[in-house]
């Protein structure tokens, strides 16, 4: 199917989601080779979410099964659902369901379900996919997609009671995460369930409006965002060898015996890391939370280079205070990660009254990023 004929069948149709996309747009969308994701900022509401789903997808002693489920399932969302942020609540929604030891994410666009992920007690996730079966078939036939691969995965075909498009309907059904990210990869099948749900979009039927939960779909779409990051454990930051010495653990982001104070720096600074986040991403660069020593925030530019932030919330009377121990930290981790190429160190904070503290980072080599100045911001 190439898009002109898709465009045709499109044409058709009327629904309102061609308020968000025009049937030729959709029709490109659903045939073009790549399937990147929408871009995180898309649906800004999501984004002070994301820390927290990244502490909880890489707590390596904790992982949480609820939080990559999800994060599947923000994937699927982002990737395979036009304009998905543009028509959250008015054409598709995402609905958490449980039955004794399994609990599963139900995606459902246009009239349907589209896709369910579930989770078990016994750690396992599997997946199920309502997708057009032409591009299956075709890729088959020509060998693009092969059956032995599709058993050696435990992927298995099966029936759908769906009625409209009933004559190119299909489930398939995948028994763990392996299986899912080989068949996610294979063009044939990015497309076949683009196509799926494009149609569904384009059927302009959604009747679901009242039981849209956008804090769940938000959710989702920041946890595709941190499954997305690489895992800290796999970067390569050696810390140098400093025998009886040990790497200090994280010091308190707020000194108050007032709970509500200590609530607010929290919020601050992961609204600083946020921030940080999406300018990077808006460059191509994917950062990580380094393990050792705990840096708040790195990442690697195209030449190797390690670049390493500490973030200070600056709310209350104490700036100089809180300065001085970000710079001291930031240092701190520079040293010890100084081992095949001095890192670039950044302390970042909120505000800044104190326009000296410009030179003094620069004479300890450290860059200054002021939330109020993002267009200062110098990150490569």
């Amino acid at each position: 199917m190439n898009s002109q004929s898709l465009a045709a069948e499109f044409a058709t149709r009327t629904s309102g989601f061609w308020s968000y996309m025009t049937r030729e747009a959709l029709a490109e969308w659903v045939v073009r080779a790549d399937s990147e994701p929408q871009p995180f900022g898309a649906l800004p509401s999501a984004v002070p979410r994301l820390p927290g789903l990244i502490r909880a997808i890489n707590d390596a002693d904790a992982k949480s099964l609820r939080e990559v489920a999800l994060g599947i399932a923000g994937i699927v969302i982002r990737t395979t659902v036009p304009a998905a942020a543009e028509s959250a609540g008015q054409h598709w929604l995402l609905t958490p369901y449980a039955n004794g030891a399994e609990r599963w994410f139900r995606l459902t666009v246009g009239m349907c379900w589209a896709a369910e992920i579930s989770y078990f007690d016994d750690g396992r996730i599997t997946t199920a996919f309502r997708m057009a079966e032409s591009p299956i078939a075709r890729a088959l036939t020509s060998g693009e997609l092969r059956k032995e691969d599709l058993a050696k995965f435990g992927i298995a075909k099966r029936t759908t009671d769906l009625r409209t498009f009933a004559e190119d309907a299909i489930v398939y059904h995948c028994p763990d995460i392996d299986g899912l990210l080989w068949f996610l990869d294979q063009p044939a099948v990015a497309e076949a369930i683009r196509l799926m749900n494009a149609r569904l979009v384009a059927s302009g039927q959604f009747a679901w409006q009242k039981s849209y939960d956008p804090e769940l779909a938000e959710e989702a779409w920041a946890a595709a965002e941190a499954l997305s990051l690489p895992d800290p454990l796999d970067q390569p930051l050696e810390p140098r060898d400093q025998p009886g010495r040990h790497t200090p653990g994280a010091f308190p982001e707020w000194q108050a015996v007032n709970p509500e104070a200590h609530e607010a720096a929290r919020d601050e600074h992961d609204r600083l890391l946020v921030l940080l986040m999406t300018k990077l991403n808006e460059v191509g660069i994917k950062p990580f939370q380094p393990t050792a020593p705990t840096a708040d925030l790195a990442w690697r530019t195209p030449d190797g280079r390690l670049h390493i932030v500490e973030a200070k919330s600056i709310l209350g009377p104490n700036e100089s205070d809180r300065l001085r121990l970000g710079l001291g930290e930031i240092l701190d981790y520079r040293h010890r990660l100084d081992t095949a190429g001095r890192p670039q160190a950044y302390l970042l904070v909120s505000t800044l009254e104190d326009r000296e503290w410009h030179a003094i980072c620069a004479t300890a080599d450290v860059r200054l990023l002021v939330a109020t100045e993002q267009h200062t911001w110098k990150l490569l």
